[in-house]
């Protein structure tokens, strides 16, 4: 805090994705974003809770995607 005050810094945080997952959302779909090199495993929605511990484990996974 000393830091901010002392070199005026202005902080702002950030509470979820609002706009920015619409707009995240239709770059993917289009096309311009590709999300697949992130996407490291696709779980299926009847093992969800094996995906959830999968994706806690920051150094083997980064994304975890279920598939419907």
């Amino acid at each position: 805090i000393n830091a901010i005050v002392g070199k005026e810094i202005n902080l702002r945080g950030a509470f979820r994705f609002h706009g920015e997952y619409a707009l995240a959302a239709r770059l993917i779909k289009e096309g311009r974003i590709n999300v697949k090199p992130i996407i490291t495993a696709t779980v299926p929605f009847e093992q969800a809770v094996e995906a959830f511990r999968m994706a806690s484990d920051r150094k083997a996974h980064m994304k975890v995607q279920l598939a419907f």
